[in-house]
């Protein structure tokens, strides 16, 4: 091509075979109706709640090339794909040394969640499909926009604290410019967070989490936690005793993420939709939160319950399951996952359709 030096790679449009890197990605291919293009992943099957990939990936119509950031350069390289879509952190120098065609994706660094998914465009551009994100995209913003007009008449903001403490006391939090904060802003809530200052990501301390946290009046913990045997709010304070003084945690307001929540972002306005319901219930009667859950405070408690579907939302037609923790040993809510050993399964009325 002309202007590009002789080395320079060129990825020829509409791609045909691509492989991605993030969990994130499929959905925003999936809205563009580009989602058969994937031929490998860089996750396994249990760790999908994508339905589609995950048939695709037992059937062998797409590859796993590893996970947790390890990547099976052979396999990749025979699978000659016309694009990688990478993170800023995979090792360039290999593809580059492979000859493998990369795109790098950041939009977990945009500070606006309608800026991470207007990446639907850059995807957009590789199958010529422009037109079909800006419509896309358009729709969201003006999803947004109304829920916004409604937010604004709440005079009161109840104060949010989003962090999960990790093993070793390790606390990452959203900072006050970021797509998290901005995202609880729009939805009408108030971080108490957001007036830290460090640097990039960096975690916060344990005294800063209980200090800004205490007095929150909702906790969100951006993790699907019954996964981690983390049933109840009951076992939460049981690993970590520091929360016994939070007003949220007292209350029995905490909310954590259904398991498909990461590879939601083409729903981005149906999340910020969930948050302003957690929020405002009075202003969204009715709503009924498709990308989180409201923990109990003890597991099983009769009309206490969990509830998780036991298909990603995007092809909600099997049943649900409602866990109630009175025997052992059942499946878990994302296929391919065990329960944790105190729940147990029954049946649930079948997901209504879950698009948009």
């Amino acid at each position: 091509m002309r202007g590009l030096p002789p080395a320079s790679p060129v990825i020829r449009i509409p791609v045909k075979r691509v492989v991605t890197r993030w969990s994130t990605i499929p959905s925003l291919l999936q809205a563009l109706g580009t989602m058969r293009t994937i031929v490998g992943v860089m996750t396994r099957r249990e760790e999908s709640c994508n339905e589609q990939i995950k048939e695709w990936l037992a059937q062998g119509t797409v590859a796993s090339l590893g996970a947790h950031g390890t990547i099976d350069y052979e396999k990749l390289y025979a699978m000659n794909p016309d694009v990688f879509f990478v993170s800023r952190w995979e090792k360039n120098n290999k593809l580059n040394e492979l000859a493998i065609p990369y795109a790098v994706i950041t939009e977990y660094l945009e500070d606006h969640p309608l800026g991470r998914l207007e990446w639907i465009k850059f995807f957009a551009a590789f199958y010529n499909k422009e037109k079909e994100a800006n419509d896309f995209f358009a729709k969201a913003v003006r999803n947004v926009q109304q829920l916004s007009q409604k937010i604004e008449k709440v005079k009161k903001r109840p104060g949010i604290l989003w962090g999960f403490i990790r093993r070793g006391g390790t606390i990452y939090a959203p900072r006050g410019k970021c797509y998290v904060s901005r995202m609880i802003a729009i939805a009408g809530g108030d971080s108490v967070l957001k007036g830290l200052r460090r640097m990039g990501g960096a975690p916060i301390s344990l005294e800063q989490f209980y200090e800004h946290g205490r007095d929150a009046a909702i906790y969100i913990c951006p993790e699907p936690l019954p996964q981690y045997g983390i049933t109840s709010i009951r076992k939460l304070v049981a690993l970590n005793p520091i929360l016994a003084d939070f007003r949220s945690v007292k209350r029995g307001n905490v909310w954590c993420f259904q398991p498909w929540y990461w590879e939601s972002i083409d729903k981005t306005d149906g999340i910020i939709a969930d948050l302003a319901a957690i929020f405002h219930p009075a202003l969204f009667p009715g709503h009924k939160p498709r990308y989180f859950f409201k923990l109990p405070k003890i597991a099983g408690r009769a009309g206490n319950h969990v509830t998780w579907c036991s298909c990603s939302p995007r092809h909600a037609t099997s049943a649900a399951s409602i866990v109630t923790g009175e025997s052992r040993g059942a499946r878990g809510p994302c296929p391919g996952r065990s329960l944790p050993a105190a729940w147990s399964v029954r049946p649930a009325p079948a997901c209504r359709s879950m698009s948009s």
